[in-house]
């Protein structure tokens, strides 16, 4: 696979990512964690697109910008956001998701470790599994690797998946890349395509910014 270099995010997807920043540090809300950057947000919207990916989840939200790319990825796109909790950085991002994409956006919060197998037992009642699942929670790697396996369960038969925090050369990025290595070792996830720094790449190699994998459940 060849490396090339993803073009830059695009004026109108890196306008909305700027309203939602300055949104929450307005009401001096605080950020207390990293979010995607703007190559990421727009790779997260294009892998959507390319896999008509319509029903969309992800573990961790945060100030919501994963789930901007993958609203601004079609107007069909809906997104399920499981987070740990309601800090204030996490309810001003919410209000901003729910006023520019009314009704196209549910938020759960709790343990991912309950809320998700909660919501696979909703599914085997009758509900659609996700097209698409986004894996950017805990960097613990037992809670990662549940978060994969649990994944799994909300997702549609050989489903997208993206892994997030494949850097092993950080101590937080090492739980991550254990458990998707893991996964990919085991068969229960086809690798597809990896991302360095914005760069799709054959591999994961370090030292890097950022790094995560695109895949696909067995």
């Amino acid at each position: 696979m060849a490396v090339y270099t993803l073009s830059p995010a695009p004026a109108r997807l890196e306008l909305v990512v700027k309203h939602m920043f300055n949104h929450v540090m307005q009401a001096e809300a605080g950020i207390y964690e990293g979010g995607a950057s703007l190559a990421q947000i727009e790779h997260l919207r294009d892998v959507a697109r390319r896999s008509g990916s319509t029903w969309i989840a992800e573990i961790g939200f945060n100030v919501g910008y994963s789930t901007i790319g993958f609203l601004e990825s079609s107007p069909e796109a809906r997104v399920v956001s499981f987070e740990l909790d309601l800090r204030p950085c996490v309810k001003l991002a919410k209000e901003f998701i729910d006023e520019r994409y009314p009704g196209r956006h549910e938020l759960v919060v709790g343990d991912s470790q309950v809320t998700v197998p909660e919501f696979a037992e909703a599914c085997r009642a009758g509900s659609q599994g996700f097209d698409l699942v986004f894996i950017d929670g805990s960097h613990m790697y037992d809670v990662a690797a549940n978060d994969i396996r649990n994944s799994a369960r909300i997702a549609a038969q050989q489903a997208t998946v993206v892994v997030d925090d494949l850097t092993p050369w950080y101590l937080w990025g090492a739980g991550p890349t254990r458990a998707w290595q893991e996964a990919v070792d085991s068969e229960r996830i086809e690798a597809l395509e990896y991302v360095v720094d914005g760069r799709i790449v054959d591999r994961i190699e370090g030292p890097a910014d950022r790094a995560w994998a695109v895949g696909r459940f067995r």
